[in-house]
């Protein structure tokens, strides 16, 4: 079993490169493009909030306009600017499970590389994967034995930045507080107000910064109050919506979630080598990795969706407890002796685990067979010719789409959006709600006064539509607007182009 496991590894890497290569044909899809279109807009101006309206995360923008930026938009070179950063998460996880043998470090890179890859382009560059960069990295700082100053600065820093993107991703703090509150509670020297000052201040200190360094920036730009207006008023329906997109009732949504948490997006199978490997490591950095990986767990019942994304985070922490159960040359002979069937026991259920649990992606396996990659990119190629072919100097577009391909199309194109709202998808849930009530007026105003040169439709049976109580696929004045002012131009099974009757 022991000789096993190397060439396991070796194996395993291969698989992961190769499946690595073969995705720098993925071309951007789902959530992708709504943010590097705003990403688009912002580098031509265009403030968050303020100038254009989401629901997002401060930090999600900026991580998006910097790779936006540093990509130029091409979808060769965000796959490129997407692998690099992987390979710099699993380099610092690497370095970060180093402690716990060689074996172990490399099997917890490689199997959280393969196990990202496994979720194909749906999966790529999601902001919870994003969120990995601080936690790899707080990893890294905060598996010592002799936590400071600096390095619970540097946590509070790191868990602060997740913040920005995620707000509950910074539950991942509070599992490096405990334990380094634990370990100088053991000394009699220490008081609870030393304690508070020696861990809780450096970290909270390092936590307000990014914090505050954000709220600056919105406050500079005049988007801090519309900002606001959208965490008070739309995240409490947005957080309503479940994973199925339809809206819990506020009686079903505890069972709803008790129902959901324990399913682990999938992942429950890795919980068995875990449970080996922190038998195995009986000490406070395998116990902080567990702690890490329950809060993670508990992390996407917080947004009451379950998407398969948000279950990144988990995954992550989990594979890397589970890798504690390979085996390794660095524990003493007495000890391996003394554990002997154990280590073979957990060997053969981590071998199990990885035979059932990983495996290619279905866009991978499409490749390998060579056929096209089914996504939303098909269609947003025909809306991108059209465009490329009629959109003149000074026209604008409106879509009327999330991640049906439309924002795509109109970012390869560099199309101006004309109003806004750059999807749909919040006019149609909570319809009878004053705020959403107040979106459909602005938009119509806007619209009405825009009157851009094309409006896009997408109604594939992708479409993010919201079911359940009060919502709604209709909009009447919206209707009315097309009916009156606009031809259909193109109207295919999945999307219409729809042309302003008075254009050129």
């Amino acid at each position: 079993m022991r000789l096993l496991a190397p060439l396991l590894l070796i194996l395993l890497a291969v698989l992961l490169i190769v499946q690595a290569a073969f995705s720098l044909q993925w071309t951007p899809t789902h959530d992708e493009g709504p943010l590097f279109y705003e990403a688009f807009l912002m580098q031509n101006g265009k403030i968050p909030y303020r100038d254009f309206f989401d629901f997002q995360m401060p930090g999600s923008f900026i991580a998006y306009y910097l790779l936006g930026i540093a990509s130029g938009f091409g979808p060769l070179r965000i796959r490129i600017f997407d692998l690099a950063i992987l390979t710099a998460i699993l380099i610092v996880t690497f370095f970060a499970m180093r402690r716990f043998g060689r074996p172990a470090a490399f099997a917890s890179a490689i199997l959280f590389g393969l196990e990202y890859l496994q979720g194909g382009p749906s999966l790529a560059l999601q902001r919870d994967y994003l969120l990995l960069i601080f936690l790899s990295l707080a990893l890294w700082v905060g598996l010592t034995d002799s936590p400071d100053f600096r390095k619970r600065l540097s946590l509070g820093l790191l868990f602060g930045l997740a913040a920005t993107i995620k707000p509950h991703a910074a539950l991942g703090l509070v599992p490096f507080l405990l334990f380094d509150i634990a370990s100088l509670r053991q000394r009699p020297e220490f008081s609870l107000a030393s304690l508070a000052k020696q861990v809780i201040l450096p970290a909270a200190i390092g936590f307000a910064i990014p914090v505050l360094l954000i709220t600056l920036y919105l406050a500079i730009t005049y988007s801090l109050f519309p900002f606001l207006d959208i965490a008070f008023n739309y995240w409490k329906l947005y957080s309503q919506i479940n994973g199925e997109m339809a809206v819990t009732p506020q009686a079903e949504r505890t069972a709803y979630l008790l129902n959901q948490v324990w399913r682990l997006g999938g992942g429950g199978w890795w919980l068995i080598p875990a449970g080996f490997g922190l038998y195995l490591h009986r000490n406070r950095q395998a116990y902080l990795l567990a702690s890490l990986a329950l809060c993670y767990a508990i992390y996407p019942a917080l947004s009451g969706q379950f998407f398969p994304y948000h279950y990144i985070p988990f995954v992550y922490c989990i594979v890397l407890l589970a890798s504690l159960a390979v085996p390794t040359n660095y524990q003493p002979f007495d000890r391996l002796r003394a554990a002997f069937p154990i280590t073979h026991l957990s060997s053969f259920l981590f071998l199990l685990t990885i035979l059932i649990n990983v495996r290619p992606s279905q866009t991978f396996l499409r490749q390998i067979e060579g056929k096209d990659i089914a996504t939303s990119t098909d269609r947003a190629v025909e809306m991108e010719q059209f465009l490329e072919k009629n959109l003149a100097a000074g026209d604008t577009v409106q879509p009327l789409d999330w991640t049906g391909g439309a924002l795509l199309a109109m970012l390869e194109t560099r199309a101006p959006l004309a109003t806004s709202y750059v999807f749909d998808f919040y006019f149609y849930h909570h319809v009878s709600d004053p705020y959403i009530q107040s979106l459909r007026s602005d938009f119509m105003t806007q619209l009405r006064e825009a009157k851009p040169r094309f409006i896009i439709e997408v109604t594939a049976i992708d479409k993010p539509w919201v079911s359940g109580e009060d919502t709604s696929r209709d909009f009447p004045e919206l209707r009315a607007f097309l009916d009156e002012h606009y031809s259909v131009t193109i109207e295919k099974d999945d999307y219409i182009i729809y042309e302003l009757d008075d254009g050129r």
